[in-house]
């Protein structure tokens, strides 16, 4: 992810943090061996979509020896973990993901993922940060206001595993959730805090291009299915280069083509994987109208049919300004690292379904700077000091939600 820098925001007359959050950070530093080996052990093992069950089962094993209430199988593959305080206060769900991604890992490190699948976004650094946090807070429970729940996701590559997760009761009780993600154009010791929209929307589809199968030298016998994909690969552009209002955002990508096995044999069917970004409802509306219009008319126009299939959806990300701004000022009181604010990014995360329907925040955290590989990319590699730096934003975020924020009433 590329970030476009603004004007960062200084305290001119920093405070410290208040005794319980000193505290928390003094024993996450003390903890940062740990926390790196564990974010090694995710990395070196990555999992996939709902297929997470060694990440899930390595986390719920860690949280129980913590003594926290532990929930598996939440939305199919999810962990969730419950951790009360003794005061009153509001319940904030603290959000990590469990999911790498279908890349061959590239970067060399000495503890790089060595299959088809990779952690080439940062969800180890996360899950990592995420059990710093509950280590600290279940020591410090006897002065915790409030409850945190940990909910640990599956499937947030594929915009896919929020959903399941909120029909099974993930958001109970709930009155704000707050989850962080690392960021490679964003330099180490920097933290982006938006208060309003963060990251797009986003819709997933798969479409399948279907002509008929043949010799490949013999025109004329069959439609051909490779040709129709590439058409309409490039027709699809349209909709955002031709149709889309140069104020309106749309972006329409192409992930990934499929089809054939041999230079000489035309196959049945090809596979088509994409995505449309978008920041107003209407233009994912129209966005969605437009690509299954384009892609069966190509098709049809090339004598094959094309189905289409939407696999993921995640809404426009939107920071909840109160929480944004409680939690700035934590960040900022001691001078734990420079906060700024950033456009909203055309990436998209799930999380989003949590925050439209309880008052969310989610924070950047920079691992990276402007020469790093982004996210999604072979040779992506997070800062491994963001491991701790993810934990202790998170941590501040939370504690200072947890004693200075009044959360609103949420209908359930």
């Amino acid at each position: 992810m590329s970030v476009e820098r603004t004007t960062a925001l200084r305290p001119s007359a920093r405070k410290g943090p208040s005794a319980l959050a000193a505290e928390a950070d003094r024993e996450l530093v003390d903890l940062e061996t740990r926390l790196v080996a564990v974010r090694r052990d995710v990395h070196a093992h990555p999992e996939v979509g709902f297929d997470v069950s060694r990440t899930a089962g390595l986390m719920a094993v860690e949280l129980r020896h913590l003594g926290l209430s532990v929930r598996t199988g939440v939305g199919g593959a999810g962990v969730i973990a419950d951790l009360d305080g003794t005061a009153p206060g509001p319940r904030v769900l603290v959000r990590a993901e469990l999911d790498a991604l279908p890349i061959r890992e590239a970067s060399g490190l000495e503890f790089a993922a060595t299959g088809s699948a990779a952690h080439l976004c940062g969800h180890d650094v996360h899950l990592a940060a995420a059990l710093g946090v509950a280590t600290v807070l279940s020591r410090l429970r006897d002065r915790l206001p409030g409850s945190v729940r940990f909910c640990l996701q599956p499937a947030e590559e594929l915009l896919a595993g929020a959903a399941p997760m909120l029909a099974d009761g993930v958001l109970e009780g709930v009155d704000g959730a707050l989850g962080a993600h690392v960021l490679s154009g964003v330099p180490y010791g920097t933290v982006t805090v938006n208060p309003g929209a963060v990251l797009s929307g986003a819709d997933f589809f798969h479409t399948t291009v279907s002509g008929g199968a043949g010799h490949a030298g013999t025109p004329g016998q069959f439609a051909d299915a490779i040709l129709a994909t590439a058409h309409l690969t490039t027709a699809l552009q349209a909709v955002s280069a031709r149709e889309t209002p140069p104020d309106e955002l749309l972006v329409l990508g192409i992930g990934a083509v499929h089809g054939g096995d041999a230079a000489n044999a035309a196959p049945e069917d090809v596979t088509l994987l994409g995505n449309v970004r978008w920041l107003e409802p209407a233009t994912a509306r129209r966005a969605v109208r437009r690509v299954e219009e384009v892609c069966s008319g190509v098709a049809a126009a090339l004598g094959c049919r094309a189905e289409i299939e939407w696999t993921g959806h995640a809404p426009v990300l939107v920071n909840d300004p109160g929480l944004a701004a409680v939690a700035r000022r934590a960040i900022m009181s001691d001078g734990l690292a420079e906060v700024t604010e950033v456009p909203p990014l055309t990436a998209s995360d799930d999380f989003a379904e949590f925050s439209t329907r309880v008052p969310g925040l989610f924070l950047g955290v920079g691992c990276g700077g402007p020469a790093s590989a982004p996210h999604h990319h072979p040779r992506f590699e997070a800062d491994e000091r963001a491991v701790l730096m993810t934990a202790r934003v998170l941590c501040r975020a939370l504690l200072s939600v947890l004693t200075g924020w009044s959360a609103p009433a949420v209908s359930r």
